[in-house]
């Protein structure tokens, strides 16, 4: 079932673009800003987080396991694809991604640096000076950004089902929404949570590009406990596209090819989870 669920939410993803409706973040400010009123997501130790992430998980399970319990599978099956709309990330990358190649198609580097500081991992301005500063920041800011909103995501839903995925989005949000700048554990969970997800995509984009160009750049990074998985992606990024990152600026084309190849991996998972549930 968890792979129907999957297809339908890249098929409505696909065909809608955006689903402000589902993807609502009001209730996370709010929840965050009830436990601050009780002192908890001021302590110094992780017990807010903990709270804060294990409350929303915890409604979740129940209510899937009371569902189920009473025979309504319809309305499992219902839950778990909001929930997973939910988790699967923010606005409309495509159109940003249009955006940005639009500009770079144009020569525009003023409107470029504008339209590729969206892809920050931390959604703040690009620090990018020049053409060549530009296409590192897209390079370790765009390939990430597709990651966490499906990549990532899919593969907790897959493993460990609906409250796995939100239990990631929710650490994404913490960091993303700024409800806490000064506490770094929600950063180190979500790149724990990251840690084999990213690691199994680099390994694909060399099945799906140049191989020995890709393992070569990530090889000494593998078992790296202080690179974080923008960093990781454009190692393997740059290995698998080789010559592609040759050019020393940007260009549309480079975008493109680096969606394709993310594009191309993506589908190889969806296939090898297609063969795992066939012959399950």
């Amino acid at each position: 079932m968890n792979f129907l669920i999957v297809l339908l939410a890249i098929i409505l993803l696909e065909a809608y673009s955006e689903l402000g409706f589902v993807q609502r973040d009001n209730w996370l400010r709010k929840w965050h800003s009830a436990l601050h009123k009780l002192g908890l997501s001021s302590q110094p130790s992780a017990l807010g987080l903990i709270v804060f992430l294990a409350v929303p998980l915890l409604l979740l399970y129940l209510l899937l396991s009371t569902l189920a319990q009473q025979g309504l599978g319809l309305f499992v099956f219902l839950l778990e694809l909001v929930v997973l709309l939910y988790a699967l990330g923010r606005g409309n990358l495509d159109t940003q991604i249009a955006l940005l190649t639009s500009d770079l198609q144009r020569d525009d580097l003023q409107a470029a640096f504008h339209d590729a500081a969206v892809f920050n991992t931390a959604y703040r301005e690009g620090s990018a000076e020049s053409a060549e500063d530009l296409k590192e920041e897209v390079f370790a800011a765009l390939p990430y950004r597709i990651f966490e909103r499906s990549f990532v995501v899919i593969f907790w839903f897959f493993l460990l089902g609906a409250p796995a995925a939100l239990a990631y989005r929710l650490l994404a949000l913490y960091g993303d929404l700024r409800l806490d700048s000064q506490d770094s554990r929600a950063a180190k969970w979500l790149w724990l949570m990251e840690w084999l997800p990213v690691r199994l995509l680099g390994i694909t984009l060399g099945l799906v590009g140049n191989f020995s160009h890709a393992a070569g750049s990530t090889r000494q990074l593998v078992f790296s406990r202080s690179i974080g998985s923008g960093e990781f992606l454009r190692s393997a990024i740059k290995g698998a596209l080789q010559s592609k990152e040759a050019a020393p600026t940007l260009d549309a084309q480079t975008i493109n090819d680096v969606v394709s190849l993310l594009g191309r991996a993506m589908t190889a998972w969806l296939v090898v989870i297609a063969i795992l549930v066939i012959l399950s």
